[in-house]
């Protein structure tokens, strides 16, 4: 296997080498381009290892400026030092694992440390555009459960960063929002298992940091998620459940046809809080309690927590009471929409969602993260979990890179020969291209320098 990498990669090197020699001697290199240094090492990291080569660094005529033109015709940018198929490969491993992983499965042959992969996590722009369904869903009530993590900092943006209470323990936790967003609630274990398992379907995650007014632009891309996939004007009602946090029930401003709910989860948490300290008689308050919230009789839950509050001796448990029953009735209206609408599927799974998508990698064992690097390996889970895939993601971005900055060099192209007003062969000369830059042409190497599937 050793044997055959390194064949390949020195093949690889050979034909890199002979590709820089016939750039060099072409007519039409000499036209535009003189000789600025020859035999420059590039060193670039491969899926099947490192190559290292040399090329010839040119001055353009026109403009003045260094270039490296084997670079442009195999798509390589200046300060690269790795392909995207390697970057792809050491993001998959390092989103499920740890940075030390990832960079263990840069390639075949080589790895990459910590702080290389650090690097790419913070540096990857995890943006995809939605795609529009032509037949869009026909769903008349859709669900969204809100919640977020807890996750502890290292440092926010750099090292001693971390601020102080009054009592001087460190303020070190990072809250990334998880939004999924489904369509219904069906069985999955089947009818002979005793204990019943649902799945969610229709599945779609968006996670992140988005702090303050940030958290806006998360629910217009839940917005513009729902837009692109579900007929709106068939869709009757959206339901956003959580814990009744301002970030969530800001979701009810930015999406038309929607209702907060709060969740079971947090509901039961605060109403158990309320009675444990009755011992016998706490279910039969917390019966009462729940009769009342199916009955939407608000007047008579404040009658019941007065009767709690009155054999309660404690004065921090009656702090706890006060404060649960504080509690429902800021989400009264949330908590109400379990009796009177019969359109949900109601259920609380947002604990199990943040579980699965975010704890399991994030904050279920001892590790620290900065802001950028919380929020990033956030969307990143969400992009995996919504069945993206990595290598998909960087081409992406490495094509949108390369379309800017073909606008930019033909916007300065105009723009001199507008100043130069030399007439049409001063265009000519400018437009004139160096053999193999042409789109098509070196398509080959570009596969097998960039993706593994070219391996």
């Amino acid at each position: 296997m050793e044997r055959s990498l390194n064949l390949a990669r020195n093949i690889l090197v050979e034909t890199l080498e002979h590709m820089d020699q016939t750039i060099k001697i072409s007519a039409k290199r000499r036209e535009a381009y003189v000789v600025e240094q020859n035999r420059q090492t590039k060193e670039l990291l491969l899926p099947l290892g490192s190559i290292r080569f040399n090329r010839t660094c040119y001055t353009s005529k026109r403009t003045g400026k260094s270039v490296y033109l084997l670079d442009e015709v195999i798509g390589l940018e200046g300060h690269q030092r790795m392909t995207i198929g390697a970057a792809a490969a050491i993001l998959e491993e390092t989103i499920e694992s740890s940075y030390r992983k990832g960079g263990e499965h840069a390639s075949l042959m080589d790895q990459v440390s910590k702080q290389t992969v650090k690097n790419l996590v913070h540096e990857t722009v995890i943006e995809m555009p939605i795609r529009e369904r032509e037949e869009k869903k026909k769903i008349r009530h859709l669900h969204i459960e809100a919640d977020e993590d807890h996750v502890a900092a290292q440092f926010y943006e750099r090292k001693g960063d971390l601020t102080r209470d009054e009592r001087g323990r460190k303020s070190n936790t990072l809250m990334p929002k998880i939004i999924c967003v489904y369509e219904d609630i069906e069985e999955e274990s089947g009818g002979s298992s005793k204990s019943k398992r649902y799945r969610l379907t229709g599945k779609h995650y968006f996670c992140g940091l988005y702090p303050g007014k940030e958290n806006e632009k998360l629910w217009e891309e839940v917005r513009e998620y729902i837009a692109a996939t579900y007929d709106y004007e068939y869709l009757e009602k959206i339901y956003i459940a959580g814990d009744g946090a301002a970030w969530i029930k800001a979701g009810c401003e930015v999406l038309e046809k929607a209702d907060f709910v709060l969740d079971k989860f947090h509901m039961g948490k605060y109403i158990q809080k309320s009675v444990v300290h009755l011992l016998d008689s706490a279910e039969e308050v917390k019966s009462e309690i729940y009769e009342a919230i199916h009955q939407k009789e608000r007047g008579r839950i404040k009658q019941i927590y007065a009767k709690i509050l009155s054999v309660t001796e404690k004065e921090s448990k009656s702090q706890e009471v006060e404060e649960s029953l504080k509690y429902l009735m800021n989400n009264w209206k949330g908590i109400t929409i379990y009796a009177e609408d019969g359109g949900a599927v109601w259920g609380c799974h947002a604990e199990g969602q943040v579980s699965h998508v975010l704890s399991s990698r994030m904050s279920s064992r001892p590790m620290g993260w900065s802001r950028t690097g919380a929020d990033q390996m956030s969307k990143l889970r969400a992009y995996r979990m919504n069945g993206g895939k990595v290598i998909e993601l960087l081409k992406y971005q490495e094509e949108k890179q390369k379309r800017e900055k073909r606008v930019e060099k033909k916007e300065e192209l105009v723009k001199e020969l507008r100043r130069a007003q030399a007439g049409r062969r001063h265009a000519e000369r400018l437009q004139g291209t160096v053999p193999g830059l042409e789109a098509h042409s070196m398509k080959w190497m570009r596969e097998l320098l960039s993706y593994p599937g070219a391996m």
